[in-house]
């Protein structure tokens, strides 16, 4: 008598779940991932799993980041030595715990310039839905920075002795064996996985936006080359300071 039911929370729950599921079920079902982004955009749950990844992954690349930093440190003056301290190329517990703001803040910068490329083909852009697909389309550099694991766990720290050797050679930089460090970079961005990235990305750009996915792999492949010449940016003042 007067009972009242509650609410079931499973539902919800199961519905996250499944969201954060989909940032894999795009690497085999892009197009269903990307209609149902469509049809709701996701950020928490895609973003959970993506700062995750680059926890674990920071975790285990800071020795070689670490042997990285200590080389560079070697081409200093003592006093510009003593002045950085034993601080360090991982960031440190602070840095891990800032990890989550670090990839909201890039995911958000790239949406940004997403949105700037989506728009100049006079498409509507709309922000939230360019930020959901490219969340869900960064598996791709998890991969890639899985590989880089790998590729770094053979050459063993006694084998780093710059910070151009902590990333993987497995772009355009295996054709320019002396390219800069910051050249070097640019070109170590454009591989396998970014390319796959880029397309992910475009198909998710065309199902949500209702583009050809020529236009929208095209307006994708801009806006992550002007993202990527930013993001190397740190490496051309190393580059600068360690003159490589």
């Amino acid at each position: 008598m007067g009972t009242t039911a509650q609410p079931s929370t499973t539902p919800a729950t199961g519905s996250f779940l499944n969201d954060m599921l989909d940032v894999f079920n795009v690497i085999h079902d892009p197009d269903g991932v990307f209609k149902r982004v469509s049809d709701r955009a996701r950020i928490v749950a895609p973003w959970v799993v993506l700062s995750v990844a680059v926890i674990i992954i920071t975790i285990l690349t800071r020795p070689y980041q670490q042997a990285a930093f200590d080389a560079f440190k070697s081409t200093l003056t003592p006093e510009q030595a003593a002045k950085m301290g034993n601080r360090g190329g991982g960031g440190g517990p602070l840095g891990l715990i800032f990890t989550p703001v670090v990839v909201l803040v890039m995911l958000a910068a790239g949406a940004g310039v997403l949105w700037i490329a989506v728009s100049i083909t006079g498409t509507q852009a709309r922000y939230k839905t360019l930020f959901s697909v490219l969340a869900y389309s960064t598996i791709t550099y998890v991969l890639f920075a899985l590989v880089g694991v790998m590729v770094l766990t053979v050459r063993g720290k006694a084998g780093i002795t710059g910070f151009e050797d902590v990333r993987p050679p497995l772009g355009l930089d295996l054709l320019v064996p002396s390219a800069g460090l910051y050249l070097g970079g640019v070109l170590n961005g454009i591989n396998p996985f970014s390319v796959w990235g880029v397309w992910l990305a475009g198909t998710g750009v065309s199902v949500t936006h209702r583009m050809s996915r020529g236009a929208a792999i095209g307006a994708t492949a801009v806006a992550y080359v002007i993202c990527l010449l930013i993001i190397c940016v740190p490496l051309l003042f190393v580059a600068m300071m360690t003159k490589q």
